[in-house]
């Protein structure tokens, strides 16, 4: 079960991750586009944690937690490069 949340766990950093990078390429998108990018990405990272933990209480509130913590993160990032 260990294996399994840190599978999880890496699987949402890389995805993150990977958002963060298209965001950054995409800077000239509007907001309503990166909007719709969020929201597609934050359905993929539950498809994911369904796929792998198999129960949608726990898909859902691991995807919330991880897009929760990925943004405090982002907005902390940004505010101290700036």
């Amino acid at each position: 079960m260990k294996i399994t949340w840190c599978f999880l766990t890496c699987t949402h950093l890389v995805l993150w991750i990977s958002y963060s990078v298209i965001e950054w390429l995409s800077n000239k998108d509007s907001i309503l586009a990166k909007m719709i990018l969020l929201v597609m990405f934050f359905y993929l990272s539950y498809l994911i944690a369904f796929m792998i933990m198999k129960t949608r209480k726990i898909a859902i509130i691991f995807s919330f937690s991880s897009l929760t913590l990925f943004a405090i993160t982002y907005q902390v990032f940004f505010l101290l490069t700036k």
